[in-house]
């Protein structure tokens, strides 16, 4: 036994892809990146963090974040938790990691339309018109690192956007990564819903706290996740919107939506994706349920390897919550293997 413990210890400290490397936190460096989008006039944000001795960018360590149809990105994947961001996570693990606002959400540009009343306007932005955002921003990252390739983690609606350019453009996506992906729904649209929509539509922030979690039970629900967490998002959502207590969003995502998932078409084809990629999610996500994501990964037939994970006690906000470590824990090891 001795001996079989010294053998393991050898392996151990001879194998460094065994040890997690982590580096300081005083080592990450922090980059706020401004650049033309492809329609005149609108200008895209992109967060970048990296440690500051990242010489030799790789496909397999460049990571690209993809929001959802409410809130935009850098306010939510760089939120720092206990002092760490889900961009912190992979940065401090030697990760290039990027979050995009697209066009009309956080640090990007406010679509002019958006300063005008909502009422009686066709929905703004098209999924057609934020995948013009997301492949200008691929380009310019791999551009940026002189790389072809980098993996994509979609959350939410920016899981249809990730899906559908990485169905369209599989020799620039290394790995993909669908969290909470949307699905085609049990229950069809109301298409007096789609009808009354709008350009764009206010979100209270109020409401952001006391809607998380309103299906689960007051036990699990008080703790799902911390009152420092949900301060600490709402005030950086605050930040993107000049102080205001809500936030203005349009409403293109959600009619694409209607459109589609609820009218029991795909928004796009899964088996078109090439690219290794995971599908996770939160056991307790009532916006995208795990019926979902299954559905996704069981039309996933053109992957070279394919994976599904549920987090236990997650809701849709999985990433803010007691366990999002777990959730990126398991993205980290998914990108992780065969690098």
């Amino acid at each position: 036994m001795t001996r079989l413990l010294a053998v393991l210890l050898v392996l151990l400290s001879a194998n460094p892809a065994w040890a997690e490397k982590i580096f300081p936190r005083s080592s990450i460096v922090t980059e706020k990146l401004e650049f033309d989008a492809r329609d005149d006039g609108l200008r895209l944000h992109l967060r970048n963090k990296h440690h500051d001795e990242y010489y030799t960018p790789k496909p397999a360590t460049t990571v690209l974040f993809l929001h959802g149809a409410t809130f935009p990105g850098i306010a939510t994947f760089d939120l720092p938790i206990s002092e760490q961001s889900w961009m912190d996570y992979l940065a401090r693990r030697g990760y290039d990691v990027y979050a995009l606002d697209i066009r009309g959400y956080g640090e990007s540009t406010k679509l002019a339309e958006m300063s005008q009343p909502a009422e009686g306007k066709e929905p703004l932005l098209t999924n057609e018109a934020a995948l013009r955002d997301v492949s200008k921003a691929v380009e310019y990252i791999l551009s940026r690192r002189n790389i072809d390739q980098l993996s994509i983690v979609g959350w939410s609606w920016g899981a249809t956007l990730a899906g559908s350019y990485a169905a369209n453009a599989a020799n620039k996506i290394h790995k993909l990564v669908l969290y909470s992906p949307p699905w085609i729904s049990d229950e069809p649209a109301d298409p007096e819903t789609l009808k009354s929509l709008g350009a764009w539509r206010n979100v209270p922030l109020f409401l952001v706290g006391e809607r998380w979690g309103h299906n689960l039970p007051d036990k699990e629900r008080k703790e799902l996740v911390s009152d420092e967490a949900k301060k600490a998002w709402v005030a950086a959502l605050s930040g993107t919107v000049s102080g205001e207590q809500v936030l203005k969003v349009p409403n293109g995502p959600v009619a694409d939506s209607l459109k589609t998932w609820g009218a029991g078409t795909p928004a796009w084809r899964p088996e078109r994706i090439s690219a290794p990629t995971m599908v996770v999610q939160g056991e307790w996500d009532a916006d995208n349920p795990p019926a979902m994501g299954l559905s996704v990964f069981a039309h996933l037939t053109g992957t070279s390897a394919r994976r599904y994970v549920l987090i236990g006690e997650g809701t849709h906000l999985l990433l803010l919550e007691k366990n999002r470590r777990q959730l990126f824990q398991a993205v980290y090891g998914f990108l992780e293997e065969q690098r």
